[in-house]
């Protein structure tokens, strides 16, 4: 703090040349607010006049503020035109308290009176016009701290009442002022000691020249041009903000409980036991300690979370500058909403959230840019017209002048396109492909080859994917080895390369696990005990929000062996989505994390398949999961076509024993339900192609191994005369064709079906 030594040194010789007219405007305002009669002053033209008091001092933002409400408010009027002949208490402290109070006053009266934003800076010039003698010309946060730190040795006051302490510092050191223009000098000495806060902090005085200042050296008058704004590139941006309780005041308690500093669990339980934030969940707390941060509000040092010195701005000042600025040049959106606003005045609300998610497809429902926009209503930016439209106020004007042309964009993702302006599963101009395009380039598919389908069975598929717009769900049971998900893979790719789309970015297939018991195999998962939460997501997830981002064209989704976990569990939200129409929930946090929102509208181009196998490794389909599925089977196989089709294929020796042999086997197997797919018989067939020329060594020595090895581990069944019959035609094909080690298996197998009931090949 200055002694009153050095505030008396500096008072000689504080003679700014450079500020003579400001001086003289600012002393010509404040004779005309003094001399004009009070009829005068109650007139509209005069509060407009008070209210613009720019000869002063700049306001900043606040000169863009509209106050036309008050200016022919009786009742208001009534209270600015008291200020001037009103009597003071005598007390610096009271007085100070006094003055603080009815400029709370009016500035509620203004609020009642829907003047938004607040006009703090405003209403404290005009206070200062018809109060010389009490308050300056500094106006900003820092200016205010920075004076109130040199003449009262610290800055824990409000704006008013430290304005009112400086003053009265002042005349007890220099005297009292003797007219109007010792008050402008008392005032604008204040925010030169403002300018030169640094040196005069540290000890030093301003630049001098044996006893006069250096003229113009650090001492420049409040400059009214606003400097551009710096957005910065969408890779460092914040993608889309949430509107937290409380807004502003959420981001005052993250940096007034940060100011001894904490850790960030601390911080998290200090927030929790303030008693502002009842029923907000724990990730969502350190979601807005992470965007705090993000900001530029609290620090990490030595481990623990401070307060900045934009977060101290922040707790601090009245006005919300700082943090305006800040969401225009780190949130992603922010700029842009109000940049369509200025250019579509009267937009409607549907309108900015279209223009929103054109530019970000992500933004797959309307929260996040509802959230912008509740955000920049909030700050005084936005209002709305008599039709509702969105309008940009005076004050958002004043802002989204200061934009440079260019906002950033995202870049393009992969599978992500900009969201076509239609329902449905393709776009007027990529017409979904017709069944009959599809079946012939589903032929054409080499990978099919491996597998015989009737074209019953794709139309049945392609019914069954196309008949609900809703649910778009099928489930493929039946034999393994039959060519489900082949079915399904050939039919996605037919239709996406009919489409001319990348089926790498349209279809994902995932293999179920059977330790699946909740969603977060699909859906991934919320890290919320990592220092700064992340979003772990699973390719499922990037699928569905790629699906819900561009919903005018489809996407496969493919989950292989789907009930060797239990369905209910893992496919939970997707069923429940799919039958409601409603939002597919994604996680529970109340923030967008690393892109992935909360929720997402249910994406009715999703088409999803599940293959199924029934065995004692998987879990039956309960009428829940039933209901919401159209169920293929494939049981069928035609072992003639297939030997026949693999041959054209690839031509080569035929092996006419072994596959008589096979089909043989495979049609007594049928009748119990325990035969084979093509899976299985195109792998014996490989093997017997394969085996080499061995002395000694007969065909029907590998193919009694390849039968043992690929048919018979599957045989299983109770004591009945179907499975008994079917043992004993085993045991006759077997001997017939000279396969030794299948007849004693089978055998083996025989005799324990007598002892227990039941035989099974791994008994």
């Amino acid at each position: 703090m200055l002694t009153d030594e050095q505030i008396i040194a500096l008072w000689k010789s504080f003679a700014p040349s450079n500020w003579a007219k400001w001086q003289k405007d600012y002393l010509d305002f404040l004779t005309w607010a003094r001399d004009t009669p009070e009829a005068e002053l109650r007139t509209a033209a005069a509060q407009k006049k008070l209210w613009n008091a720019r000869a002063i001092t700049p306001a900043g933002y606040g000169d863009a503020i509209n106050v036309d409400a008050l200016l022919a408010a009786p009742e208001f009027v009534d209270v600015i035109v008291g200020l001037r002949g009103r009597a003071w208490p005598s007390d610096v402290a009271a007085r100070a308290a006094a003055i603080e109070g009815e400029y709370e006053r009016i500035l509620g009266m203004a609020v009642a009176r829907e003047v938004r934003p607040r006009p703090y800076a405003k209403l404290q010039r005009l206070v200062g016009a018809l109060l010389p003698a009490e308050l300056t010309c500094v106006l900003s946060y820092d200016a205010v701290r920075h004076a109130a730190k040199l003449l009262l040795g610290d800055a824990s006051d409000t704006q008013i009442v430290a304005q009112v302490r400086m003053r009265a510092r002042l005349r007890d050191v220099l005297g009292e002022e003797k007219n109007l223009a010792e008050h402008v000098r008392r005032s604008t000495f204040c925010w030169w000691l403002h300018e030169n806060y640094e040196r005069l902090a540290a000890g030093q005085m301003p630049p001098w020249q044996g006893n006069a200042p250096v003229d113009g050296a650090a001492m420049h008058p409040p400059d009214d041009k606003l400097p551009p704004l710096v957005v910065w590139p969408f890779a460092k941006q914040y993608v889309g903000y949430l509107a937290v309780r409380n807004f502003a005041g959420a981001y005052r308690a993250v940096v007034q409980a940060a100011l001894p500093g904490l850790s960030q669990d601390d911080l998290v339980g200090v927030l929790q036991a303030s008693g502002s934030f009842d029923n907000v969940p724990t990730p969502t707390l350190r979601q807005l300690i992470i965007r705090a941060k993000g900001l530029g509000f609290i620090e990490e040092r030595g481990g623990l979370l401070y307060a900045t010195k934009d977060g101290d701005e922040l707790l601090g000042s009245e006005q919300l500058d700082i943090l305006i600025g800040r969401l225009f040049e780190r949130v992603f959106g922010f700029a842009h909403l109000l940049r369509h606003v200025a250019e579509h005045p009267g937009s409607t609300d549907e309108a900015a959230i279209s223009a929103l998610q054109q530019l970000y497809p992500n933004w797959t429902t309307a929260r996040v840019p509802d959230d912008l926009r509740n955000w920049s209503s909030y700050l005084g930016l936005l209002e709305r017209d008599e039709r509702g439209g969105l309008l940009l106020t005076e004050y958002g004007k004043a802002w989204v002048a200061r934009l440079p042309r260019d906002l950033p964009k995202p870049p393009p993702e992969p599978g992500i396109m900009a969201r076509p302006p239609v329902n449905g599963t393709a776009s007027p101009e990529n017409p979904y492909p017709t069944f009959d395009a599809i079946l012939e380039r589903f032929k054409a598919d080499p990978e099919i080859a491996d597998f015989v389908f009737e074209d019953r069975q794709l139309a049945t598929l392609h019914a069954a994917w196309r008949s609900n717009p809703r649910k778009r769900f099928v489930l493929l049971s039946g034999l393994s080895g039959t060519g489900k998900t082949a079915v399904t893979l050939c039919y996605s790719r037919a239709v996406c390369e009919l489409m001319k789309i990348p089926v790498n970015e349209h279809r994902e297939i995932v293999p179920v696990s059977p330790d699946w018991r909740d969603p977060s195999g699909l859906l991934g998962y919320f890290n919320a005990l990592h220092a700064d939460p992340t979003f772990q997501a699973e390719p499922a997830l990037r699928l569905v929000l790629r699906a819900a981002a561009d919903p005018g064209r489809p996407y496969f989704l493919i989950l292989d062996e789907m009930n060797l976990a239990r369905v209910e569990r893992y496919f939970a939200p997707f069923l429940s989505a799919m039958e409601t129409g409603k939002d597919l929930v994604l996680h529970a946090n109340g923030f967008d994390v690393n892109d992935v929102p909360p929720r997402v509208p249910w994406p009715a181009n999703l088409h999803i398949a599940g293959t199924v196998n029934m065995d004692e490794t998987t879990h039956p389909f309960s009428d829940k999961v039933l209901d919401r599925a159209f169920t293929l089977e494939f049981w069928d196989v035609d072992l003639r076509r297939f030997f026949d089709r693999a041959v054209a294929r690839a031509p080569g020796k035929r092996l006419p024993a072994v596959e008589e042999a096979l089909i043989e086997l495979h049609d007594t197997l049928r009748k119990v339900r325990r035969h084979f797919g093509y899976r299985t018989a195109g792998e014996v067939l490989a093997f017997m192609q394969a085996v080499p020329e061995l002395g000694g060594a007969t065909q029907e020595t590998f193919l009694d191994q390849a039968v043992f090895s690929k048919v018979l581990p599957r045989l299983r069944g109770e004591d009945t005369p179907a499975f008994k019959d079917a043992l004993e035609a085993l045991t006759g094909i077997c001997k017939r064709r000279g396969l030794s080690a299948s007849e004693a298996k089978i055998e083996s197998m025989k005799d324990l079906l007598r002892r227990t009931g039941v035989a099974r090949f791994w008994a």
